[in-house]
């Protein structure tokens, strides 16, 4: 991959910006998760764009009444789950999750939602069946600029996901950590992208929980459909009961 030319073809594509996927649909209530290793301010304007006013949490136990919780992050997972840990957001978001409410996971927020990250041998979340390693490849690593979104189809959220976006969209990635494309992650992958020779997961999706390992609110307009897609999606699995 020629990681000059990647930066430049997404940056032509999505220089639209922000303002370009203003949301569809009334207000809801969004919150944000905020550990102290978030890309917090970024995601806050992201939704803001989207004519939403979210809430930011910091304590365990205001997750119980959250409905539909962004998870950002940044950094090194054993850094995120230490910081999630201390502050016992871990046990508040695997409830969260495990009553059917909807989570986005970014980033780093989208890793820890896995099993197992080789960063600093850690445990992570424990929701979804990934591991993440090391990219070992030729090319530059952090991997870091524009990529394209594969998604896949054969994932129940992959319409809702990508509703109004072309195929081969373009986000943003700042990671040196990934999650292989293998039997395990194949069950929750909601799109792969492909990088230094490797095929992995960069999105994910289990009914009301998804993630995404770029960083959606930095992809211009695409990010901002994404995130309106989720929120959108959300309606749905409140409807059903995760309350």
């Amino acid at each position: 991959m020629n990681a000059e030319r990647n930066v430049q073809s997404g940056a032509k594509r999505n220089a639209e910006g922000a303002a370009a996927g203003a949301a569809a649909g009334a207000a809801v209530g969004v919150q944000i998760i905020d550990y102290g290793a978030g890309n917090l301010g970024s995601v806050v304007r992201a939704v803001e764009a989207l004519g939403h006013t979210p809430r930011v949490v910091r304590e365990a136990a205001e997750v119980a009444s959250c409905e539909r919780v962004i998870f950002p992050g940044v950094g090194h997972a054993g850094q995120a789950m230490r910081s999630l840990r201390e502050k016992g957001l871990d046990d508040a978001l695997r409830v969260h999750v495990r009553l059917g409410k909807p989570l986005l996971g970014i980033c780093v927020g989208m890793q820890v939602l896995g099993l197992h990250s080789e960063e600093d041998d850690t445990p992570c979340l424990g929701l979804l069946p990934f591991c993440l390693r090391k990219f070992r490849t030729s090319e530059p690593v952090p991997h870091m600029g524009w990529n394209s979104l594969n998604p896949v189809l054969a994932n129940p959220a992959s319409q809702a996901a990508f509703a109004g976006l072309p195929a081969g969209v373009d986000a943003y990635f700042v990671h040196s950590y990934f999650a292989p494309l293998d039997d395990a992650s194949r069950a929750v992958a909601l799109a792969t992208t492909t990088y230094g020779g490797e095929t992995f997961v960069s999105a994910v999706a289990q009914g009301a929980l998804w993630g995404m390992q770029f960083h959606v609110e930095k992809s211009g307009r695409a990010g901002l459909a994404l995130i309106a897609n989720f929120l959108k999606h959300s309606e749905s699995a409140l409807s059903l009961g995760g309350t």
